[in-house]
């Protein structure tokens, strides 16, 4: 069976983290290139480390030439400090790998969107991710992947206030979270990571979108 190769953008976020030592570990990988702004403190002997300027993406086309792009890049308005940069860091830079992939004839495009991705929410963050959506699906990418995970658990290095609240009633009172609020229980960021290495192991051609209560039932 060929080992397979993979590409990750957003390492250092929760997800990613999570999805390159899952592919450093899997016996099915043979490397693993990740893209990053600074060198990250891993070293391990499928790992490669590619520095690169997300916003000039084009100049390192030959490293997505891999079976599987992960692309968990996404930040926060607070981070961002405009919507402007929002949009550019989940907007902008999603799509432009999006399109080196299929340039690539990549095997899997699979990101990380959000529960209630909508182009026309009244939210801001929603409306961007319901763009990036509607824009993938219109590229020719062999197997699209989206995966709209709820609330993230894990542990951050920025604090997010209104993250952390939401984590301790979910702690406490899960009740909360039953009925039409299950949809919007908290997932762990390592559960989705496990899932979207699976679903690039299936090779699936095509657009499939993955709800949070379908991550977490996933088997």
């Amino acid at each position: 069976m060929e080992k397979r190769t993979a590409l990750v953008l957003g390492a250092s976020g929760l997800v990613g983290q999570e999805i390159t030592r899952l592919l450093l570990a899997s016996s099915r990988y043979r490397s693993v290139t990740v893209l990053v702004r600074k060198k990250l403190d891993w070293k391990h002997e499928k790992l490669r480390q590619q520095l690169v300027d997300f916003a000039a993406l084009e100049q390192y086309e030959s490293v997505f030439s891999v079976h599987d792009v992960y692309s968990c890049l996404g930040t926060t308005i607070k981070k961002a400090k405009t919507k402007e940069n929002f949009w550019k860091v989940d907007y902008e830079y999603t799509m432009s790998a999006a399109r080196l992939s299929q340039q690539k004839g990549v095997h899997n495009f699979l990101t990380v969107s959000s529960i209630g991705a909508n182009p026309r929410s009244i939210f801001f963050y929603s409306q961007v991710k319901g763009r990036v959506e509607e824009d993938l699906k219109k590229l020719s990418l062999q197997g699209l992947h989206i995966f709209r995970p709820s609330l993230l658990l894990g542990e951050r290095e920025e604090i997010r206030l209104g993250e952390r609240v939401t984590e301790k009633f979910f702690g406490i009172m899960p009740f909360l979270f039953t009925g039409p609020l299950h949809k919007y229980r908290p997932i762990a960021a390592e559960q989705v990571a496990k899932e979207m290495c699976k679903v690039a192991l299936r090779d699936m051609r095509g657009v499939h979108i993955y709800e949070s209560n379908d991550i977490a039932n996933m088997q």
